[in-house]
């Protein structure tokens, strides 16, 4: 049987998303014992992923750098779990709301020191601030979409669609930032179920269906 060779460029691809994973996980372990990520150096964040200092560099310009794509990989994960409800928004189907909100809770309960180094790297990196407004910018214009095509069906008040969804997303992750990160996991339930009733009372007409 005839080998198959990967292409170059795709190895390369493989080895910086395996180093990218290593470093994030590092840095998430360091700042989750303790560690405040602006007094980590590099060295430290190298060694913590089993890797040179040099090689760091290699691959990311510096610490900020690093934070930016961590914050792309994290709110990546928020999208891809919105979708399940922004899909079928305008079927109104209160189990794709809960599930959604319920995927988000999660994220932020495992990566709650992610975002911890997102956020107060955000308060004096300018670059990295500009990255989470543009990738927060893109949750809210998917969720309006989700608001438009819900009030096309009739299924969604008439509420303001950018201004709603704005709302709305920025609800979330501050209680995501503020609640789930300092809170036990028992009371993750509780949080799901208030992120729900608001969302559903501000946006559907009527209770969506169970089915």
């Amino acid at each position: 049987m005839p080998s198959v060779t990967r292409p170059a460029g795709s190895k390369r691809h493989g080895r910086r998303e395996e180093l990218e994973r290593r470093l994030f996980a590092a840095t998430e372990e360091l700042v989750s014992h303790g560690a405040g990520f602006t007094e980590l150096s590099v060295e430290r964040l190298a060694a913590a992923a089993g890797i040179s200092r040099s090689t760091f560099y290699v691959h990311f310009e510096d610490k900020g750098d690093l934070v930016r794509r961590l914050a792309t990989t994290v709110l990546a994960e928020l999208r891809d779990v919105s979708s399940d409800w922004w899909d079928t928004a305008e079927h109104a189907v209160a189990a794709d709301l809960t599930a959604a909100v319920s995927a988000i809770v999660d994220i932020y309960r495992r990566r709650a020191a992610a975002f911890t180094i997102i956020t107060e790297t955000a308060a004096y990196d300018s670059t990295v601030a500009d990255e989470v407004r543009t990738l927060m910018q893109s949750i809210i214009d998917a969720t309006r979409n989700a608001i438009e095509r819900g009030q096309a069906a009739g299924v969604m008040r008439q509420v303001a669609p950018a201004e709603t969804a704005a709302v709305l997303t920025w609800m979330v992750e501050r209680a995501g930032y503020q609640l789930i990160r300092g809170s036990e996991p028992a009371h993750d339930h509780t949080i799901i179920q208030v992120l729900t009733d608001i969302i559903r009372t501000t946006l559907y007409t009527t209770t969506p269906s169970s089915a």
